[in-house]
């Protein structure tokens, strides 16, 4: 087949056939703008040698898979610019010993992530060899291989890095100081798969014959992002994985007890959870994932700033956007501690509730309402339950 044209990348349209026949590596989808079929021809490309090798260049993520496949299939490709460098080179397959050795020598910059793929392979030689700092993201995945040289090499250094982040992919060409953190996307999570699907139509799409109620039907069948996708495939597939077994530890102790430097094998969502419901600042910082927001996430951050004005602070001075419902939870909490600093009359997403589990003083209400007149029936309820008859 020759080269695929760039209008493919135009056709959205969406073909549960050809989505198929990508993830089994047997042919190339016709349109290929629709993120879904994306993520079917990654896959497919990732499980299937000399799949869809035509579409290299097309499109970043197909290159860097193409790349990643080569490198699995044990031959070393071209790759100058940036963004032709894959960052999972172990999954679904490692590389001969000799291969990775290879590659560290011809790409110097991907060393941390052929150590990593030496902590999942048992590349014990190789990975002495590389001279790595004691790295974090490598220390989990080889105690979930269990290459226990590998990783007691490196739990009995003093101090372990990140050269690495699982959620954006990046690699560090300085690595910083961190600790096993359950933040790596360990091989076993990679072998959870989920059915592809086929995309929610927009309502306002003129080209859809469904009704309003098929539409939102869609959302029951949505699949739930992963919170890693270090193979760009979203660990897509033509099926849905079995739930792992229930895991014998317990994480529940963590809850009463103060965190070890590092972290065992766990899922962390509950200590999220609940660092963000009581507003535990050194909990919270350590433990969320950074642009990820767990199930309920959210609403406990909500609870947690509404209760402890010192989590409030802490997110009002975090940068970039904040959730609506978190923006309106710290313009509450400073209200009711009678801080109007960040009310302006142009300030959006005001909130309902400025009286639980605190209320502002009388002054604070009457200098509120000159600011956001907006905000009256918020501020009648106060003086209903405080008694500012005056006011």
């Amino acid at each position: 087949m020759g080269l695929i044209s760039g209008d493919s990348l135009l056709n959205k349209k969406y073909n549960e056939q050809d989505c198929l026949l990508a993830v089994r590596g047997q042919q190339i989808p016709k349109g290929l703008g629709e993120k879904i079929t994306q993520l079917c021809v990654v896959r497919g490309i990732r499980y299937h040698p000399g799949f869809a090798t035509e579409l290299c260049g097309l499109l970043s993520k197909f290159t860097r898979a193409l790349n990643a496949r080569d490198i699995m299939s044990d031959k070393i490709p071209e790759m100058s610019d940036p963004d032709e460098f894959p960052y999972c080179i172990w999954y679904p397959e490692t590389a001969k010993e000799e291969t990775y050795r290879a590659l560290a020598r011809r790409y110097p910059q991907m060393k941390y992530l052929i150590g990593r793929a030496c902590a999942v392979a048992g590349y014990v030689n190789l990975f002495r060899e590389l001279d790595l700092l004691p790295e974090a993201h490598i220390a989990e995945e080889a105690r979930e291989s269990k290459q226990w040289e590998i990783y007691e090499a490196i739990m009995a250094a003093d101090l372990r890095y990140n050269a690495m982040d699982d959620y954006t992919r990046a690699v560090f060409s300085k690595p910083v100081p961190g600790c096993l953190n359950a933040d790596t996307a360990v091989r076993s999570y990679l072998d959870l798969k989920t059915k592809f699907r086929k995309p929610p139509p927009s309502p306002y799409d003129s080209d859809t014959d469904e009704d309003e109620d098929d539409y939102f039907d869609h959302f029951s069948a949505l699949r739930d992002p992963s919170l890693f996708d270090i193979t760009e495939d979203d660990r897509i597939d033509e099926f849905t994985s079995e739930p792992p077994p229930l895991q014998e530890d317990d994480v529940t102790h963590l809850l009463y007890t103060p965190l070890p430097a590092d972290l065992p094998t766990m899922n962390k969502d509950l200590l999220i959870l609940m660092a963000a419901y009581y507003g535990n600042i050194e909990r919270y910082a350590r433990l969320r994932r950074p642009g990820r927001w767990v199930k309920c996430e959210v609403s406990c951050v909500v609870r947690g700033i509404y209760h402890n004005s010192m989590f409030a602070k802490w997110w009002s001075l975090l940068p970039g956007q904040w959730d609506p419902n978190i923006e309106r939870a710290i313009y509450a909490r400073f209200i009711m501690n009678n801080d109007l600093s960040q009310i302006m009359p142009e300030t959006k997403n005001l909130p309902c509730c400025i009286w639980y589990p605190s209320f502002p003083h009388v002054a604070t209400c009457k200098e509120l309402f000159r600011r956001v007149p907006v905000m009256k029936p918020a501020i009648a309820r106060v003086c209903i339950l405080r008694d500012y008859s005056d006011l």
